[in-house]
Order: structure tokens, then C-alpha cells, then sequence
């Protein structure tokens, strides 16, 4: 059977062959613009059936897209992404009549971004859906079957908790970590897996994090049978001796299991440590042997652009499935844009996390799709050479890079090229990796590059939107170097709000929160070198007064902490200013002692 990725692309472009000349060809003539940036910042929210569809390490909500290229291009237009990950981009401008050009790295993230654009029956695609299901229920029940502990009946297994063995550092003894590290509280939401644990053997207290594994064992499966309510209880002998024997004879489908061996990368050491250093070593037998055979039977499908939505719905799996999903009292399981091993890991079964994936994908299918009523190309290219696109030939730029070191997209990407068989050519991969040899020198050179070309590419008088955050002055020192020796004049910089931050952004407290639009603009021919914004020489001292006892204020929803100032929020606000103003930036770290001390007097 060919490849998936072979079926729907033609060499580098992730559509038919004509669609870009015809892009192209329907906008030879330039789109009436808007002159200048709108006033306030931009706003959003992230849970809408489109941006919970897929899986990806980070996106951009495309309503707050939507809200720009209505404004910079009121009667339509061509739009470009030179980084379109996942490709909110072309689904905010395909929505709303806009002609759109996803140009994308990353072989995976092309294919994800290609089908997001793409306007699929929905019933044809719940039909081959069922039909995948119903191939597989033979296996479906080989691999997760359990007996109900009340009625005795067969009943399917929805998720297996593992746990590592552990050995005391003071003692030596050998101990099941799932025995000593729960903790319950008065509802599921207060129950956690505390981070320090009492040796059973010599009582001494152990940091969790330190402690040398063993083995990992299962120790919990949860199943529905009677009546409504999800059930959970010790694995019984015959799922022992069922994981047993899938461990001694793993039946996978002989040609679709991927055995990517894992190069070294700053996100795949800790994996590899633990003895994952192959991608299929992510996965236990069990669900190997599950996504093995999914995969297997999605190929065999006929057509070719409902096996490409359905490979859509088998990548949004992603790390829900493998080793690195982390157990959680109140269930799902956190993407988190890094390769983890847990101590407690939730092996969910992968038919039952496939139908719910592909469920959110309908729902897309049903909903944003329906209203996509323009074209879009994805052109899989280093965004440092837009050798298929002339001078002065799109309208606007909408693009949102990689944030320094933030994220490792091609080492976080491994799991899905694997499967796809098509991986990241990293030379040109514009981030800060030390494995790679890339610092902020070479992460600016490969930003100057990029933002040069996409100089090109746009058109006299018109603006390239650029979503950034980062907490370090030296990323932001790079980036505005890039973008003002490009020939581009940064214009106006907006807060861009996504209602809620992520997890990452409460746990962690040098993570700084909202956004920021760049609003850059190239410069008619004919204009002189004058600023277009003014300038705003502002001390912090004065920034702070500004917002007098009316500064922003974060609510933690899911995290039990009684709600402060925003101080995120308003490193953001402060880095707006600055670039704008092209004063010079301080480290996030900086701002939280600078505002200490200026609130100390």
C-alpha cells in the first residue's frame, strides 16, 4: 500500500497540483487595504470545536485571526503564513472569503494543516469512521477486555494506570510508588499524586522526582459495565496475564509500526533515559499492537482524501496514548509540548480515545468547515526561501514563529513523522536548540532570513502581523533586529488575549502570559524614513502608575490560588511598549524584581 503522504501530496505542495497557480492567478491585481492598525488589542478564546479538533503543540485562535484580516483587508485578499504550524491562519481566512497560502517546515505539521482547511462530508467521514471501528472489533476485544467485578459480564477496558517500582535512596528498598504517593481530597479535583512520599521500609521522606525506577507495573483499570457510572479496580489475574502475553508476543500489524530510533535533541534525552529511545517504545504492546492495525486499515481505505481525514484523526492521538501520558484523578490527559515519562502513567485504550478524537473533527467538519468558501494551498518550505512566490504578490502576512527555545517542534514532532514517514529537515529550523548548535546568533539569522523573504513576497504598503511572546531580552533584541533590517517599521503592538493561559503559564512562574500582535508594515516606496508610530519614552515607574490600582488581575480556575496581579499580563503590556518604541527589554525575570521593589516603595 502506498504511503498516506504519497496520496495527497505533490512533492511539496499538500494539495492538487493547480490550486496554487490558481491562488495566485486570482490575485495578480492587489486588494484594497486599511492603512492603519485598529485600535485595541485582540481577543479570543481557545474551546470552540475547530481549535479542540486537533492536537498541536500550540495555536492560535483563528476568531482573533478572523478579527485582523477583517480589518487590514476589508474586501478580501491573499494571506500568507511563512509559519503556519497548524494552520489557524488558513482556517480563519477561508471562513471568511479569504484566499490563503500556509508555507510550513515541518512535513507533519503540513499534513495537519492541510486537512484542517479541508471541507470533507461529514457524513462520508463518520461513515469511514464506523468502518474502521468495525474492522478492528475483533482486535478491539483481544486487547481490552476485562470481566465486570460486580456481574461477572465482559466488559471493555477504558484506560489501564501504570506505575513504576521505585528504590529508596537512603534504604535501597523496592517499592510500588502508586502504594505511598495518593493523596484524596474531599472531591476528584483535590485528589494528586503528592511530589514527596515516606519509604514503607525506613520511613525517610524521598523527593519523588529523585527516586531510581525499577519496573512499571498496572495498577488500576477503569471500565464501565453496570450502570452508568465508570468503574475502577485492581487489575484481576486474567489482566495480568492478558498484558503478559501481549508483552511476550505483541500482535502488530508487520509493516506499519514505526521504529524511528530517537536522535539526541534537549526534549528526547529523558525518554530515551527511561529506555524509550525508539518510537515505538513510546507505546505499550497493548496499544502498539492497537494503533498498528488502526493505521494498517486507515490505508486500505480507497479514497484518498477521506484516509488523509482520517490519518487527521489517528495523529490528534498523539501523546493521549503512549508512555508520556500522565496519570490524572479527573482523567484526559495533558499534550504538554514536551516528551515526559511519569511515574504514574494512564494507558488509555486507543479505539475509545480514536472515536472521541474523530468525534471533535466532525463536530470541525460540521460547524467551521461548512463556511469555508475560498481556497488554501499548504506548501511544505523552509519559510527562508519562498522560491514559488514573486515579488510584491500576497496582500498580508499573518504569521506566528517560533518562540526561541519555547518549543522544540521538530524533536516533538518525531512521534507524528514517524508514523507519516516524512521528518523535518532541521538545518533550517528557526529556534534555539543547543543539541542543534543554535543559538540566539543563529536563531536571528534564520528569523532575518525568513522575514526578508516574506518582505518580499508582500506588498509595497501593506502589514505582516507577527504573534510573539518570550521571557528573555536577548529573543526579543533578536527579533526586532530581524524584522527592522527586513524593511519592515513596527507600527503598533497589541495584547493578544486567549481568555485562559495554559497549564504551563500557572505552574510555572517564569512563564510569561498573553501574546503580542506585532503590527509591522512595509513601507511604500515612496514614504520617507520618518516613524510611523510615536515613540513612547516611558520609565517603568510611569508604566506602573498608569494603571494605578487598576492593574490586571488573573483568576486561577483549575488551580487552587486565590487570584493576584497579573504580572504576565503586564510584562506583556511592557514588552508592547518597548518594542514599539524600540526601547530597550528586560528579562521577565528583570520585571518581577523591578516591580517588587517599585511596589516595596
Amino acid at each position: 500500500m502506498r504511503p498516506l503522504l504519497d496520496r495527497v501530496t505533490n512533492g511539496r505542495f499538500y494539495c492538487s497540483p493547480t490550486l496554487l497557480h490558481e491562488i495566485l492567478r486570482d490575485h495578480v491585481e492587489p486588494a484594497e487595504g486599511m492603512p492603519r492598525p485598529p485600535s485595541g488589542g485582540m481577543s479570543a478564546g481557545k474551546n470552540t470545536y475547530t481549535y479542540d479538533a486537533h492536537t498541536y503543540h500550540t495555536k492560535v485562535p483563528p476568531q482573533g485571526i478572523a478579527e485582523l484580516l477583517k480589518h487590514y483587508l476589508p474586501s478580501g485578499g491573499l494571506v500568507l503564513d511563512i509559519f503556519a504550524g497548524s494552520g489557524m491562519t488558513g482556517v480563519a481566512a477561508i471562513s471568511n472569503g479569504y484566499d490563503c497560502i500556509l508555507n510550513e517546515l515541518s512535513p507533519s505539521a503540513c499534513f495537519i494543516a492541510s486537512r484542517f482547511v479541508a471541507k470533507i462530508d461529514p457524513l462520508r467521514f463518520e461513515a469511514a469512521v464506523e468502518r474502521i471501528l468495525e474492522e478492528n472489533s475483533s482486535l478491539r476485544s483481544i486487547l481490552y477486555t476485562t470481566k465486570c467485578r460486580e456481574c461477572g459480564r465482559d466488559s471493555e477496558i477504558l484506560y489501564t494506570v501504570w506505575s513504576y517500582k521505585v528504590l529508596c535512596s537512603h534504604c535501597n528498598h523496592e517499592f510500588l510508588l502508586w502504594d505511598v504517593c495518593r493523596q484524596y481530597g474531599s472531591t476528584v479535583r483535590e485528589h494528586k499524586i503528592l511530589t514527596e512520599v515516606d519509604c514503607p521500609n525506613c520511613a525517610t521522606k524521598l523527593n519523588k522526582s529523585l527516586l531510581k525506577r525499577t519496573i512499571c507495573v498496572p495498577v488500576l483499570v477503569g471500565y464501565k459495565c453496570c450502570g452508568t457510572a465508570q468503574r475502577e479496580a485492581p487489575p484481576s489475574i486474567d489482566d495480568l496475564e492478558r498484558v503478559l502475553s501481549l508483552e511476550v508476543a505483541v500482535p502488530v500489524a508487520p509493516g506499519f509500526v514505526p521504529n524511528t530510533e530517537l536522535p539526541d535533541g534537549v526534549n528526547l534525552r529523558q525518554p530515551a533515559k527511561h529506555g524509550l529511545d525508539r518510537v515505538d517504545r513510546f507505546y505499550t504492546p497493548r496499544n502498539l499492537a492497537a494503533m498498528s492495525h488502526l493505521w494498517k486499515t486507515i490505508h486500505r481505505i480507497e479514497d484518498d482524501e477521506i484516509a488523509a481525514q482520517l490519518g487527521f484523526a489517528f495523529t490528534s492521538l498523539y501523546q493521549r496514548v503512549t508512555r508520556m501520558s500522565e496519570f490524572r484523578f479527573w482523567g484526559g490527559s495533558g499534550n504538554t509540548a514536551r516528551f515526559n515519562v511519569p511515574y504514574i502513567s494512564n494507558e488509555a485504550n486507543v479505539f475509545v480515545t480514536f472515536e472521541r478524537k474523530a468525534r471533535s473533527i466532525q463536530d470541525h467538519l460540521e460547524t467551521t468547515a461548512t463556511h469555508f468558501d475560498a481556497k488554501c494551498a499548504a506548501v511544505q518550505n523552509s519559510a527562508t526561501y519562498l522560491d514559488y512566490l514573486a515579488d510584491n504578490s500576497v496582500d498580508m502576512i499573518f504569521t506566528d514563529p517560533p518562540f526561541g527555545s519555547y518549543i522544540n517542534y521538530s524533536e516533538m514532532n518525531i512521534l507524528w513523522e514517524a508514523w507519516l514517514g516524512r521528518f523535518t529537515d532541521k538545518r533550517e529550523e528557526a529556534i534555539i536548540n543547543r543539541v542543534q548548535g543554535k543559538g540566539t546568533g543563529e536563531y536571528s539569522a534564520l528569523l532575518s532570513k525568513s522575514l526578508c523573504e516574506a518582505y518580499r513576497v508582500l506588498r509595497p504598503g501593506r502589514w505582516m502581523l507577527l504573534v510573539f511572546m518570550n521571557n528573555s531580552s536577548e529573543v526579543w533584541r533578536a527579533l526586532n533586529k530581524a524584522i527592522v533590517d527586513a524593511g519592515f517599521r513596527i507600527v503598533k503592538a497589541d495584547i493578544f488575549d486567549k481568555n485562559h493561559g495554559t497549564f504551563k503559564q500557572f505552574v510555572s512562574e517564569n512563564t510569561p502570559g498573553c501574546d503580542l500582535v506585532l503590527h509591522c508594515l512595509k513601507p511604500d516606496a515612496d514614504e520617507t524614513g520618518e516613524e510611523v508610530s510615536r515613540r513612547m519614552k516611558l520609565s517603568l515607574a510611569e508604566f506602573l502608575r498608569e494603571f494605578g490600582s487598576e492593574r490586571p488581575k488573573i483568576e486561577y480556575l483549575h488551580v487552587n490560588r486565590k487570584s493576584e496581579v497579573d504580572i504576565r499580563r503586564l510584562y506583556s503590556e511592557w514588552v508592547g511598549r518597548c518594542v514599539t518604541a524600540r526601547q530597550p527589554i528586560m528579562d521577565f525575570t528583570e520585571f518581577k524584581r523591578a516591580l517588587e521593589l517599585w511596589a516595596a516603595n
